[in-house]
């Protein structure tokens, strides 16, 4: 079977350090570079952190090319208080041997799908949309490039994360967010709808703990140190599987449910900023991820560490 080509942009955040382990782990999936944004941290790190994690996944095959350091409009917001002043709490932080990919991300992102072949990336985004808007703002012809994007972002039944009703991928570039969604490119989205039904409990880590080799090791590491921090601002519920529900949907859609939708963005400031709205119409461009199988998630990540 061929794999997929996908670009992963990101905010690496501990929840994106499991993604990309999920993805740079798995066969089906060719991961021709990642993009990194300013989001759960400052540009930066999550720029060293991307670093970091193709480093420990052995694939310094995999350029890093940094991207935007604020969103559009809106004042930065970052997330230290839940993944460390590091980006990745559960880490030690180190300087990865590669050095980032010369060139900025929106340019590498608008001359790769310039030259692809017709749907032939996948675009996975699991952090502020910023560099994605400027992509399609700058060229949007990008648009016959991709097949689909996988966005990790938004809420409906949930509510917000960062406020009472905005998720915070969303919530900090709300005006990216809208550029993407009302670009026409097919969107799915995994919200909090979804991504709060996969959590970390520590009888689903217990599989993980129990494999060998230091990359499982790596994965609860990450994952439990999650729960310290989720349990510590969230009333002792362990950590939702946000980032990772991306890879997870590529790899095995068969564990998940979704619906077709319009989904909107609130960006007129208030109480309301950042909210994902969709429409009550059974269609639309847009898929919006309603449940998971969250035994069957863990499966899914215990067999990509355990083969890689």
């Amino acid at each position: 079977m061929t794999a997929r080509p996908i670009i992963i942009d990101c905010d690496p955040g501990v929840d994106d350090a499991v993604m990309l382990m999920m993805a740079l782990a798995s066969p089906a999936l060719d991961v021709r570079a990642i993009t990194t944004v300013a989001g759960n941290v400052p540009l930066r790190l999550t720029s060293r952190n991307a670093r970091m994690m193709c480093q420990i996944m052995d694939r310094p095959d995999v350029p890093v090319f940094a991207g935007c350091p604020r969103p559009i409009l809106r004042e930065p917001v970052t997330a230290e208080h839940f993944h460390g002043d590091s980006g990745i709490a559960g880490l030690e932080p180190f300087d990865p041997d590669t050095p980032l990919a010369a060139g900025h991300a929106v340019t590498h992102l608008v001359d790769t799908l310039r030259g692809a072949a017709p749907g032939e990336y996948t675009i996975v985004v699991t952090g502020p949309l910023t560099n994605v808007a400027a992509a399609i703002v700058m060229a949007p012809d990008i648009a016959r490039g991709i097949d689909q994007l996988i966005i990790m972002g938004g809420a409906d039944s949930e509510g917000g994360n960062i406020t009472p009703t905005a998720e915070f991928n969303i919530f900090a570039d709300p005006h990216a967010a809208a550029v993407v969604l009302d670009s026409g490119i097919p969107a799915t989205l995994l919200s909090l709808d979804v991504t709060h039904q996969v959590r970390a409990e520590p009888e689903r880590l217990e599989p993980l703990r129990a494999l060998p080799g230091a990359r499982p090791a790596i994965m609860v590491q990450l994952l439990e140190a999650a729960n310290v921090l989720e349990a510590r601002w969230k009333e002792g519920r362990m950590t939702p599987m946000h980032d990772p529900s991306t890879i997870a949907y590529l790899l095995a859609p068969h564990l998940f449910e979704s619906r077709k939708a319009t989904v909107s963005v609130d960006t007129t400031e208030g109480d309301h900023f950042g909210q994902t709205r969709l429409s009550a119409a059974a269609e639309g461009p847009h898929t919006w991820v309603t449940k998971a199988d969250a035994d069957g998630f863990f499966t899914l990540i215990e067999g990509l560490v355990t083969a890689s």
